[in-house]
């Protein structure tokens, strides 16, 4: 596909066209799957998957400040290598003890995903301790005001911990569509989050 005609979908993307955001999952799904799957980085298939489909999750949420200053192919490739790096560190934290589980409500520029499992070093302060309590509480008390939708693939994924790939089949959708679809719920329901706690 030619430079302009990917700009093109790009543009459509972040206009919400989920025709256009399947079209760039396919053109690039192939690509950040092998990445991923480099047998160094030691990820089972099914944590190929679920890497993967965060990749994209992480790109929904970048494309709005993508300036194409390089290929779309090659932020993608740092995107994925990224995330590697990221989940192999959450893993050794894991062993070491050092990882909290929580809901993680951080600023967009340095929060991967809205939901996921924080590693730590030291362990949180007291004061960091009661923040992520409430928050997490703020937003479990949310997700019944979001749309039937939203909460579903909410549910499914942070609360039935179930992989992308099965919540594809579950709910017959492509998986580039439930990446779009969980990016914009997560957003709807920090928001949500954002005017509740703001609002004390």
């Amino acid at each position: 596909m030619q430079t302009q005609e990917v700009e093109e979908l790009v543009r459509l993307c972040i206009r919400g066209d989920d025709q256009a955001w399947e079209s760039l999952y396919r053109l690039y799904c192939g690509r950040v799957r092998r990445i991923v799957s480099w047998p160094r980085w030691g990820f089972t298939s099914s944590q190929t998957e679920d890497i993967t489909q965060e990749v994209f999750l992480e790109l929904v949420r970048s494309l709005p400040n993508y300036r194409g200053e390089a290929q779309l192919s090659t932020f993608l490739t740092h995107l994925a290598k990224n995330k590697c790096v990221s989940e192999l560190r959450r893993k050794l934290a894991k062993k070491r003890g050092k990882e909290d589980k929580s809901i993680s409500l951080e600023d967009e520029r340095t929060s991967f995903d809205e939901h996921q499992l924080v590693a730590v070093d030291g362990g949180p302060t007291p004061e960091e301790t009661v923040v992520m309590k409430e928050e997490t509480e703020a937003v479990v008390r949310l997700i019944p005001t979001l749309s039937s939708e939203c909460q579903q693939v909410i549910t499914l994924r942070y609360f039935n911990d179930k992989s992308y790939e099965e919540i594809s089949q579950e709910l017959d959708i492509p998986l580039g569509t439930l990446c779009s679809r969980l990016k914009r719920c997560l957003l709807k329901l920090r928001k949500a989050t954002e005017k509740k706690l703001g609002a004390r």
